[in-house]
C-alpha cells in the first residue's frame, strides 16, 4: 500500500483533486501495488498555514501556488528501486494531469505493517506487490 497524504493550498476544485487522486492511484498501480489498494487523504491549508521554500534545494524557477506536498507511507523494507519507480510514476502522471513537476514534492515514510490495521482490529497482512515489469 502506499497511504498518500496530499497537502496543498486551499482553493483547488473537486475536479482538480480528482485528477490528482487518479494520477497518484495510477502511479501506485504502475509501481506494482494492487488496484484495490487505494488510500489517500487531502489536506488543504490557507496561505498562512503552508510555508514552502520556493527554490530549495536547487530549483531553477520558483514553485507555484499549486505546489503539492505528498507524503507516501509505505511498508518498511520497500526496495529503493520500487521507491524510485513510484516517484517517477507520480511525477509523470501528475504532469499528464496538469501539475508542473516543479510543484511536486514527495516524501517517503516507512512503517512496520505489524504496527497497523485496516479495520476490525486485525493487524495488516503483507501486501503482495507485483513484480516490476
Amino acid at each position: 500500500m502506499p497511504l498518500f497524504t496530499i497537502t496543498m493550498r486551499s482553493g483547488r476544485t473537486v475536479a482538480e483533486k480528482e485528477a490528482i487522486s487518479s494520477a497518484l492511484h495510477e502511479a501506485s498501480v504502475s509501481a506494482g501495488y494492487p488496484e484495490d489498494d487505494h488510500f489517500q487523504r487531502f489536506i488543504s491549508l490557507g496561505e498562512a498555514d503552508l510555508h514552502i521554500s520556493p527554490l530549495y534545494p536547487d530549483l531553477q524557477k520558483p514553485r507555484s501556488e499549486h505546489v503539492l506536498m505528498i507524503e507516501a507511507m509505505i511498508s518498511s523494507g520497500t526496495e529503493e528501486e520500487r521507491k524510485r519507480l513510484l516517484l517517477s510514476a507520480i511525477v509523470t502522471r501528475l504532469q499528464a494531469a496538469g501539475t508542473d513537476p516543479n510543484d511536486v514534492m514527495v516524501f517517503f515514510g516507512e512503517f512496520d505493517r505489524a504496527s497497523s490495521s485496516f479495520g476490525r482490529g486485525r493487524p495488516a497482512l503483507p501486501v503482495e506487490v507485483r513484480p516490476k515489469t
